[in-house]
Parts: structure tokens; sequence; C-alpha cells
């Protein structure tokens, strides 16, 4: 324990005192004076039924694991910051994919759609320039020696089809204040 505090160069003991001893002599030859005039005592105590059980007790506690798993709780394992219980597996609610079930209990006033409105010319003319664009630079890689026609012509086609697209659903502003734009 004095190791860590130790000044002196190393391997060196204090001899004026400072260590406890009174009379200065090295604290080796102290304690061995110190073991002889109380050689007894100590083998008394060394003896007693106190130090072997002390003795068995600490080899059986080296022995012993220094932390099991049933020593920790649940918690340990998971974010238990929700609390207990409160898992996603612990619901008790249904899942919105049991449509049938949620139905049945809630949508007495669910009236489906019927019909749908007819899609717009220009959604499906920029649709179909999309999908012509696409495939044709797919197929202006695979034809090298007219590639740099091809891919020209049906570059041209895919850009034209998606600003089409894309402009199309610009505009379509609802003022119903309660509109989420959530849509089905």
């Amino acid at each position: 324990m004095t190791e860590h505090n130790n000044t002196n160069a190393s391997g060196e003991r204090p001899t004026d005192g400072s260590d406890g001893t009174s009379s200065g002599e090295p604290l080796d030859a102290a304690w061995e004076a110190f073991a002889q005039e109380h050689a007894d005592d100590l083998d008394d105590v060394a003896r007693s039924r106190n130090a072997k059980r002390f003795e068995k007790h600490a080899k059986r506690a080296e022995k012993q694991a220094l932390l099991s798993v049933n020593d920790l709780d649940q918690g340990t394992f998971t974010d238990d910051a929700i609390g207990p219980g409160r898992g996603p597996r612990d619901t008790t609610a249904s899942s919105w994919l049991e449509t049938d079930a949620v139905m049945d209990r809630y949508g007495e006033g669910f009236t489906p759609p019927t019909s749908f409105a007819p899609t717009p010319r220009r959604i499906v003319l920029f649709a179909a320039l999309t999908v012509i664009g696409v495939l044709g630079v797919i197929a202006s890689v695979l034809v090298p020696r007219w590639t740099g026609m091809l891919g020209t012509v049906f570059g041209t086609l895919l850009l034209i089809g998606v600003a089409g697209l894309v402009a199309s659903r610009r505009g379509k502003r609802h003022n119903d204040p309660f509109d989420d734009g959530a849509r089905v």
C-alpha cells in the first residue's frame, strides 16, 4: 500500500524510523522480531476454529461465480424505460391488419367505393412515356451500334414522361381545413 507513495530509490527502504519502527531498524527486521516475540499467540490464532472456518469460507467464495444471471432482473436485458409489460408483443389491441374484425367492430358507417374516378388521359400518356423511356434506355445499352441514337430518343421520352407526371401532381390544393392529405 505504501509502495505508491515511496519516494526513495527503487528497493530502498527508509531507516530513520519514519516507517513506524522506533529504533530505526529496517521493516523486515522489525516484523521478524514481532513475529518471534508473539509466535505462540500467532500459532494459536492460526490453529483456532474461527481461522479454519474463515479459510474454508474464503476458498468457497473464490469458487463461486461473482455474478449470476439469476441475480439480475429482466430489465437488465431489455430496455425497460417504457415500463414493464409495455413491449411490442405485449399489446392487447387489434392490429390494423385484422380488417375483418376491425370492420365488424367499428365499420358501421363505412361504405366502400363502388367505382373509382377515371384516370385522366394525360396521366396515362405520361406514365406510358416513362415506361417506354425506361425500357428503351435499357434496350439501348444492349445494342452497341445504335446506343447513341436510341439512348438520346428514349432518354428524352423518359424525361418528358417523368416531368409530365410531376407537373400533373402540382396544383392540387384542397381548401378543406380538416383535410390532412390522406387519400384512400
